[in-house]
């Protein structure tokens, strides 16, 4: 003959899963918002932790992209110009988030090719620099000017961010492309 559980614990097991279920079906929204977001934030670690703890080994990893030989003052050069650059989007895009297109127009224009041509640059430089990093740097430098024009003609944020995001392409090929090694003494 089958053994049956008492009738008190059948009893406490409906009364939980009542419990349980009313919890998630008449809680207050905040607290549902407040659960959503934990859990949004539990697993972004989650994932964040597996990527930190891949099984690959980084004695393995190889960096493929081209390396690019300067001196120590160029790389400092080139790494001031790009952090330069960033510093422009930031203020490109507080300007378009506040509706400051003076602001646009000034931090854009700064980094153009207008306003650099007469940049001093190291003067062993430019010979070392290969046709396709001339042109990613080239129009990368357009595309800030382009911004600064749009930004004057008071065009849409959303034309304007259109300019910024194909700009930033530019940066993200050369540093796929690319990568900076110093050069023996």
């Amino acid at each position: 003959m089958a053994r049956l559980a008492p009738t008190w614990l059948l009893v406490k097991r409906k009364r939980s899963l009542d419990l349980a279920t009313d919890f998630f079906r008449h809680s207050y929204p905040e607290t549902c918002v407040m659960r959503c977001r934990f859990a949004l934030i539990l697993i972004a670690q989650l994932l964040l932790t597996g990527g930190l703890m891949s099984s690959g080994r980084t004695e393995e990893a190889i960096d493929a992209r081209e390396p690019v030989q300067r001196t120590e003052a160029e790389k400092v050069f080139v790494l001031d110009q790009m952090r330069l650059f960033l510093t422009s989007i930031a203020e490109i895009e507080e300007g378009l988030g506040s509706g400051d297109m003076d602001q646009v127009a000034r931090g854009a224009a700064a980094r153009g090719r207008k306003a650099n041509v007469t940049l001093a640059r190291p003067a062993t430089l430019a010979s070392k620099e290969s046709e396709a990093w001339k042109m990613m740097f080239g129009s990368t430098r357009g595309g800030f000017d382009q911004i600064a024009e749009q930004a004057i003609s008071n065009a849409s944020a959303a034309t304007i961010n259109k300019t910024v995001a194909d700009t930033m392409r530019n940066c993200v090929a050369c540093h796929q492309a690319y990568r900076i090694s110093v050069e023996a003494p």
